[in-house]
């Protein structure tokens, strides 16, 4: 009795897994497939922009006052509350002076010289970003792909149940257990970096927005935004610092980088803040990120930092990381799991390696699916089946439309209207026919190498093009090997890939 009941229970948690991973897997291949992308989006959005090809300067060496006497000069741009974004923050190697009310004006650190800002003309970096969470579908996008992330963490938990309790042999040498295994491989090894990318995903999709409406509903209707209950702990507001309206001679800005430097020699600076500039009253806040305590700092809610005066360099305030609530520290370590913040380009491409095999794995789970599905048809050289067709085009056929992208990036001139929806309904237009062309070649075999093949042409001219129009600079050398070998791989892959189902049993019995 006891036994028949552990056999249902394993039947009817595989039935729960298979079901909800074939309702899931598209939406939740597409959310990982550009995930990868994001992990590098520091590195895409500056290549993605001619003006930022130069080489890191030197923050000590950088001659501040000079190129914010500038911006100074414009009797318009706001006197107080100036910001200055550091060369290297958020990958950026310019110094971008801004402020809440002025447009953000950019220079070269190195020949001081104000350069172009494209990011009207240029959002490929942005745009794989918001593919990687639904944000073109809006409100409904960013919940069905926050649903599909807590669906994602149902399917690890019962997988790994089935493992525990299943113990797989397999040992079967037919297709369906050959992906099986390969299934079951890959995603036991990632699951646990997938696991946390999945919470941290659905608490921020679903999570963020659902902040509102329980806001409203424990404030009995009071407070339409989280930020009214929440926002004065986790973002204390500072003292204004009152004016004395004297004039005054700042000290050189990188001089007191170098006395900040002394105080908390821990911190990486990512930003200043000018308080009251050329008045008395100035000072400096230098806002970093403690390397030394990941985890708890760097992104949002906890920014460690050093107040100075601007006029004397005199510590005013040193604000350490970990004097903060626990809410900001638990709030900076949900954010930190995902936009992996401070984290150097070496773990970042590891990551991506990780989340990589975690859509193979994935796609061998629909495989298995199909697979099962092929069987119920006497043809079995030809699989006409609708779920594997819209399969094989978002699984697939997102790989030359993605190419699109970062070719249409080089190709399209930057100062051509709407360059960026042009640029993006190439996308569109490419992610679709290849749905179109998956139902018209009818051997989805053949359909899968002609995807690779061209993915692989688009994603080799990508960065030749790249070299060919822009200076050239070592600082964006790693996203041209990285367009270059997976161009490679996947003409590599098409020619390695077999014809039809009938090579396709022989193809897997050897492998």
């Amino acid at each position: 009795m006891q036994e028949s009941k552990s056999k249902l229970f394993k039947q009817r948690l595989f039935r729960i897994h298979s079901s909800a991973g074939i309702t899931f897997s598209i939406v939740m291949y597409i959310s990982i497939f550009f995930g990868i992308f994001t992990i590098l989006l520091p590195y895409i959005s500056q290549w993605e922009k001619p003006s930022r090809h130069f080489e890191k300067a030197e923050l000590i060496n950088i001659n501040y006052n000079k190129m914010l006497d500038v911006v100074l000069q414009n009797p318009d741009f706001p006197k107080d509350n100036i910001l200055i974004n550091l060369p290297g923050n958020t990958g950026d190697p310019a110094l971008t002076i801004t402020h809440m009310f002025a447009k953000p004006i950019s220079f070269n650190p190195i020949s001081e010289e104000r350069i172009d800002d494209e990011t009207s003309k240029t959002h490929l970096g942005k745009f794989l970003n918001e593919l990687h969470y639904g944000a073109p579908l809006k409100l409904a996008g960013r919940l069905i792909f926050g649903f599909v992330a807590i669906g994602t963490m149902a399917l690890i938990i019962t997988g790994l149940i089935l493992v525990i309790k299943m113990k797989f042999q397999n040992k079967g040498k037919n297709q369906h257990a050959v992906f099986s295994k390969i299934h079951i491989k890959i995603l036991t090894y990632v699951f646990p970096v997938l696991l946390l990318v999945s919470l941290t995903g659905a608490i921020m999709n679903v999570g963020l927005i659902s902040s509102g409406p329980m806001s409203q509903l424990l404030t009995k209707g009071q407070s339409l935004n989280i930020d009214a209950l929440v926002g004065s702990v986790l973002f204390p507001r500072a003292e204004a610092v009152k004016k004395e309206n004297k004039n005054a001679s700042m000290l050189k800005i990188q001089d007191l980088l170098k006395k900040a430097k002394e105080i908390n020699p821990e911190l990486t600076f990512k930003q200043l803040k000018l308080i009251n500039w050329n008045d008395s009253s100035a000072r400096i806040q230098v806002i970093g990120y403690n390397p030394y305590k990941p985890f708890l700092n760097g992104r949002i809610f906890n920014k460690p930092s050093v107040t100075l005066s601007a006029t004397t360099a005199e510590l005013i305030t040193n604000k350490k990381v970990m004097d903060n609530t626990w809410g900001a520290f638990l709030s900076e370590f949900l954010f930190f799991l995902h936009f992996l913040f401070g984290i150097d380009i070496f773990t970042r491409i590891l990551i991506a390696i990780i989340m990589l095999f975690a859509c193979i794995g994935i796609g061998f789970g629909v495989m298995i699916h199909l697979e099962k599905q092929a069987k119920k048809f006497q043809d079995k050289t030809i699989f006409y089946h609708w779920l594997g067709k819209l399969s094989l085009s978002t699984m697939i056929g997102i790989l030359p439309a993605t190419g699109s992208l970062f070719l249409m990036q080089w190709i399209l001139p930057f100062d051509i209207e709407d360059r960026v929806l042009i640029q993006q309904c190439i996308f569109y237009n490419i992610w679709i026919f290849t749905l179109f062309w998956s139902f018209y070649r009818i051997n989805s075999y053949k359909a899968s190498k002609e995807f690779f093949f061209t993915a692989g042409i688009l994603f080799i001219l990508a960065p030749i093009l790249h070299l060919i129009k822009v200076n050239y600079s070592m600082s964006y050398i790693g996203i041209d090997i990285t367009l270059l070998v997976l161009g490679i791989s996947l003409i590599f892959i098409s020619k390695k890939l077999p014809k039809d189902r009938e090579q396709a049993k022989l193809f897997w019995k050897k492998n």
